[in-house]
């Protein structure tokens, strides 16, 4: 298909891409796997594979049970998510671009020739070796910043090599051990610090309560009944926010869109494309 993007991942980062790159008239299809695992269900499209469909900021995605299904939802000008992790449908749709937001710190299988023009984010990729170009997604002066050659910063590397910086991850809660999870309260309600949030059944039967670390907003939790293994992330909370913005797409992931679109128009440009971001 003419004029097609992909973009493996459906969380919260790869979502911000998707709203970006599909509101400018780019063909998107996103590649997920069957249980995403993203806890800010409610600006990520990854949702879609738990119902069906899911709505981001007026912006909806459909997912689509097979590639001919797929095919047909994309020529409507319609955004499609396909079960893919190991994006095999790529060699099959030969897509313009790809652009891999799976945002794992690991390559899980992008490479260069896979797409005419190749974009990563994150650490885990080498600009000019594995993709075209590397999106910067660490907090900072350099967040959005296009890496042409080279790698992105290791979040744990700059941690490691600041002195007095505190890795502060009260807000975050992760699962003690593994378990199916039962939450107890939904994205956006207000928290108190050692309220009960969720359980956690236990293989051998147990229910382990877990309490909310700080008083905030509950902005971020995995699907009641996910399975989760010890040490997965499994809710965010944040002590500022407002309950609107659990449902609208962060500063981070704008700006990180902005740069993954500026990257495919500096390639237009550069390669002398006939500029195709339209759904026609």
């Amino acid at each position: 298909m003419k004029h097609l993007v992909i973009v493996r991942g459906g969380g919260e980062l790869a979502s911000g891409v998707i709203h970006a790159l599909y509101r400018a008239g780019f063909h998107v299809l996103a590649l997920e796997q069957a249980s995403p695992t993203a806890t800010r269900r409610r600006v990520a499209f990854s949702d879609a594979m738990y119902r069906g469909e899911t709505t981001v900021e007026r912006v909806t995605c459909y997912r689509a049970e097979n590639l001919a299904e797929a095919r047909k939802r994309l020529k409507k000008g319609q955004l499609v998510m396909l079960e893919d992790p190991e994006a095999h449908c790529v060699r099959e749709l030969k897509p313009q671009i790809l652009v891999d937001a799976i945002v794992c710190h690991k390559n899980l299988g992008t490479q260069w020739n896979m797409a005419e023009y190749t974009i990563a984010l994150g650490p885990g990729f080498c600009a000019g070796r594995d993709v075209d170009v590397v999106v910067e997604t660490m907090r900072g002066h350099n967040l959005g910043r296009l890496i042409y050659e080279g790698f992105s910063a290791r979040e744990q590397d700059v941690w490691n090599a600041t002195v007095g910086i505190d890795r502060n991850i009260e807000h975050l809660i992760f699962a003690p051990e593994a378990g199916r999870l039962d939450m107890l309260r939904s994205i956006s309600l207000m928290v108190k610090r050692g309220e009960p949030i969720a359980h956690l059944h236990t293989p051998d039967g147990r229910i382990v309560e877990l309490k909310a670390t700080i008083n905030g907003v509950l902005r971020g939790a995995l699907h009641r009944g996910a399975l989760v293994v010890k040490g997965e992330k499994i809710a965010d909370i944040h002590p500022t926010m407002g309950q609107e913005e659990c449902f609208t797409i962060s500063d981070k992931a704008r700006c990180v869109a902005g740069s993954v679109l500026e990257a495919i128009l500096v390639w237009e440009n550069r390669a002398g494309k006939r500029r195709f971001f339209h759904r026609d």
